[in-house]
């Protein structure tokens, strides 16, 4: 518990730093999983913006690619977050207001102005939110989730600028446990936590039909 909670505190503080380690060999081929695509209800086009951030962070989680020249994130077996509509739902009610969620569940959000293109808004909303609050990194990279979905408001800001609002649902709500630090999966049995199939090093749980 200690070596997981010193290591996210790490990350935290060190995000900015990124070593220039390129994944995208890795992750070129890499597409969305989605769940019940039919019950989805926001925009599509900033859907492969949520997908990127969150997966992209667990891969460099899971493999232990470090953050600057002597803080590293521990490698780990890691699951791949896949997009579900349902959660979706919940997202919305959270970003408007309209109620809480079941408390075994996740949640990120964030709010902030921009006068430029949306998109680009909501990336650095993301890497704002886990500079400032290590709770929202945790969530992000906690391994077992398996499932999350996020939803968008768009308004006035202010001095004339709009406001972008997000939050995002986990099917599971991260919590300080040890993990599998054996490093990222590379087959199928790797995949402990949940079962499923190990593909661009991290783990899918099979899918709902629900």
């Amino acid at each position: 518990m200690k070596t997981f909670f010193i290591v996210l505190a790490t990350a935290a503080l060190h995000i900015n730093v990124l070593y220039a380690e390129d994944v995208a060999d890795v992750l070129g081929a890499r597409q969305i999983v989605m769940n019940r695509p039919r019950a989805c209800k926001q925009p599509v086009n900033l859907r492969p913006i949520f997908d990127n951030f969150h997966n992209t962070l667990r891969h460099k989680a899971a493999r232990g690619i470090p953050l600057n020249n002597n803080r590293h994130f521990q490698p780990r077996l890691m699951y791949g977050l896949i997009y579900d509509c349902l959660l979706e739902k919940e997202a919305d009610k959270v970003v408007r207001n309209k109620g809480g969620v079941d408390n075994n569940l996740g949640v990120i959000k964030f709010s902030k102005d921009y006068d430029g293109r949306l998109p680009k808004a909501v990336e650095e909303g993301f890497d704002e939110l886990i500079q400032k609050d290590r709770k929202a990194l945790y969530q992000v990279i906690y391994p077992k989730a398996t499932r999350f979905a996020c939803a968008r408001t768009v308004g006035r800001g202010s001095g004339g600028k709009n406001r972008i609002g997000v939050a995002c649902v986990y099917d599971q709500k991260a919590v300080l446990t040890a993990f599998d630090g054996k490093g990222p999966c590379k087959t199928d049995n790797d995949c402990v936590y949940h079962g499923g199939k190990c593909q661009w090093n991290l783990c899918y749980a099979p899918l709902n039909s629900a």
